[in-house]
């Protein structure tokens, strides 16, 4: 699995939150699929391949969401810095590592929107925001990232043992 799986997964994720995702909302909340698909991405399969499917799916993301142009690339690009935070090494059993920085980098996301948005001064209260959307929309992550990282850690066996041989 690599850039020819990748890159249109990543497209298809990013239209999909988009267009279908809005129809199925839990509580009027709705997962970030592509913002979880990317930090899982880049915590097993490692910075290579994932800091070239970043910016695809910031511009995929921004080019079908209804933010102003440029938004969800820019909410996506602290992605980039968890590889410092984590360190070169990739670890067998990084699911907790994963967990929290889904936690993190969904708040993260949704503050670069809200920004954003109070630039453009169409945003609300800020705590009212991060107390009722951006927390259980960060637990809607974590629970939507428990099957991607399971089916990107099994597809991603090759390449975990060619990195401890």
């Amino acid at each position: 699995m690599s850039y020819y799986v990748g890159i249109p997964l990543v497209f298809l994720v990013a239209l999909s939150e988009a267009s279908v995702l809005p129809m199925f909302r839990i509580a009027g909340l709705q997962p970030n699929p592509t913002l979880v698909l990317l930090v899982a991405w880049l915590m097993i399969r490692g910075p290579g391949e994932a800091f070239v499917l970043i910016p695809i799916g910031g511009l995929s993301l921004g080019l079908v969401d209804s933010a102003p142009l440029g938004t969800a690339l820019l909410a996506l690009a602290p992605l980039a810095l968890l590889q410092e935070i984590r360190g070169a090494q990739l670890r067998e059993g990084g699911l907790v590592l994963t967990v929290l920085f889904t936690l993190g980098m969904t708040a993260v996301f949704s503050l670069i929107y809200l920004s954003v948005y109070t630039l453009s001064a169409d945003s609300g209260n800020w705590i009212s925001a991060f107390t009722r959307a951006i927390i259980p929309v960060a637990f809607l992550n974590v629970i939507l990232l428990l099957p991607v990282y399971g089916l990107l850690w099994i597809t991603s066996g090759n390449l975990r043992r060619a990195t401890y041989v």
